[in-house]
């Protein structure tokens, strides 16, 4: 099994013990991800890196009382900035050590990063600190999709956030006053404007509406709260009314930003989905592919290729369900065929594996795994002697299929172009016109769950087709499935088999 390096070891265990004391006091799950847990830690420095960690809310809550759980993280924040100088050795107090990202419910379901990143909480892989588990993915990140506008209105407020409780051990850093000459600040003010309705050409980020908008709603909700109350108040005096002038404190604009979230929220969401198309017929040319994948993105425009494969051809997406719905119908009236002028298409919804139409393995790659699905190492037998069966295996069948009997097998082979290349158990090369394709086969023998984490983040550096195959109990294969489902959603280049050890 892969074990933590000891810096990044000590870290985890410093952010495990703190995530138990905030959720006992704030109800959430917490999330720890980054070079602390990436490779083993191998990338982890304890004086230079920052523990990045995602807060995710269990409760929905309106503006006022979220902002106030915010602050009140900010405290157990600043308690973590403190341990970590003795417990990490670290001599760096001026700056933030931790970055703590709060989410709710809706911004993980959108896959919403003050990034802008709409692959964030999908392509990670995180350490739940209660659990102690790692995992491809936060449940339910990435299912559904929002308007632009509300996006943009989200990873603004998300930012604000994480600005707010960026307080170094030493007290200094965070959201500074805002007291310039405006009422509201320009970047708040232009991203409300966004989220106007019927807004006139030229006006979109025109901060005036963006000033409105946020004060209609700051005197629609006065009355909901003190803190409202009181930045209602202020901002009138701000905008010209009569009173003492004061700056918005840290905690007004945090406020502001979520009375933002909470208008951006009640955008509707859609829900997304997996799938892949296959273009059959005759093998098609290096033109004819790129002549599909463009008429592709022009008849589903909200689709994001993950990856393409021969066989004649096929490409993974990532798109609305009502767009893959619609496929579905199109594909029903018999349409596409003719649209994409090819002899047949298919349909496959990956997450369900619900095939519109005859389906059938594609490629190499998918020809590879399913051989390798059939086959059943023994569980007496130790590693190097189920990869020596792993090869054999392999070997036999290429040498009796017609296709494939020119192709090479090597065993610890080197790939990459790096200073220090990495070694692969198997490498498959096969001929083809333009150069070889070679497909990695790397062998995990699962134990415990870090040990196909260990080994994911080696084989996405490979660079090449690879096919991961994991060799373990039953039970043990079972509690990954969802790991595996989620990779083929979000990394196309990597094939994930279970295998079952034969327990005679």
């Amino acid at each position: 099994m892969g074990e933590w390096t000891p810096e990044a070891g000590a870290a985890i265990d410093l952010c495990s013990d703190w995530a138990h004391e905030v959720s006992e006091a704030i109800p959430c799950d917490i999330y720890l991800f980054g070079s602390a847990i990436y490779q083993d830690g191998d990338q982890f420095d304890a004086q230079l890196s920052d523990l990045d960690i995602v807060v995710k809310f269990h409760q929905d809550i309106e503006a006022t009382d979220r902002a106030k759980r915010i602050d009140q993280l900010r405290g157990y924040k600043m308690m973590l900035e403190l341990r970590m100088v003795p417990h990490l050795h670290r001599t760096n107090c001026e700056d933030a050590g931790v970055s703590v990202v709060p989410i709710t419910s809706l911004e993980l379901l959108a896959n919403i990063h003050k990034s802008k990143s709409r692959h964030f909480f999908t392509r990670n892989v995180f350490l739940d600190l209660l659990t102690e588990e790692e995992s491809i993915s936060i449940p339910t990140a990435g299912t559904c999709s929002i308007q632009d506008e509300a996006r943009q209105a989200l990873e603004y407020a998300q930012d604000v956030r994480n600005h707010f409780l960026a307080i170094s051990a030493n007290r200094t850093g965070g959201l500074s006053p805002f007291d310039g000459p405006d009422p509201l600040p320009k970047a708040l003010a232009r991203t409300a404007a966004q989220l106007v309705p019927e807004i006139e050409a030229g006006g979109w980020y025109d901060t005036r509406y963006g000033l409105e908008y946020i004060w209609d709603e700051l005197t629609r909700r006065q009355s909901e709260s003190t803190e409202l109350n009181q930045l209602h108040r202020k901002i009138s005096i701000r905008r010209g009314g009569r009173g003492h002038r004061q700056p918005l404190s840290d905690f007004d604009q945090l406020l502001l930003a979520e009375i933002l979230h909470d208008r951006a929220s009640s955008f509707p969401l859609e829900p997304m989905a997996t799938w892949e198309i296959r273009f059959g017929g005759t093998t098609l040319s290096a033109g004819e592919r790129e002549r599909l994948l463009e008429e592709l993105r022009l008849l589903v425009p909200d689709a994001e290729v993950l990856g393409v494969f021969e066989g004649s051809i096929v490409v993974r997406l990532r798109s609305s369900k009502r767009s893959f719905s619609t496929m579905g119908r199109l594909l029903d009236l018999q349409i596409l065929p003719r649209f994409f002028k090819v002899e047949k298409v298919d349909l496959l919804d990956i997450e369900n594996g619900e095939r519109i139409a005859g389906f059938s393995a594609h490629g190499i790659v998918e020809r590879i795994a399913e051989r390798i699905s059939d086959w059943r190492p023994q569980s007496h037998e130790k590693s190097a002697e189920i990869e020596g069966s792993l090869a054999r295996w392999l070997l036999d069948w290429l040498g009796n299929d017609d296709q494939l009997s020119a192709a090479t097998l090597a065993r610890e082979a080197l790939i990459g172009e790096f200073d220090r290349p990495l070694r692969a158990d198997i490498l498959l090369q096969f001929p083809q016109f333009g150069g070889d394709q070679r497909v990695v086969i790397e062998l995990v023998r699962v134990r415990h769950r870090r040990d196909f984490f260990s080994q994911l983040g080696r084989a996405q550096r490979l660079g090449v087709p690879t096919i991961l195959v994991l060799v373990g109990e039953v039970d043990q294969l079972a509690r990954l499935q969802s790991d595996i489902r989620a990779l083929s959603a979000v990394d196309a280049n990597i094939r994930v088999v279970p295998v079952a050890l034969d327990n005679g």
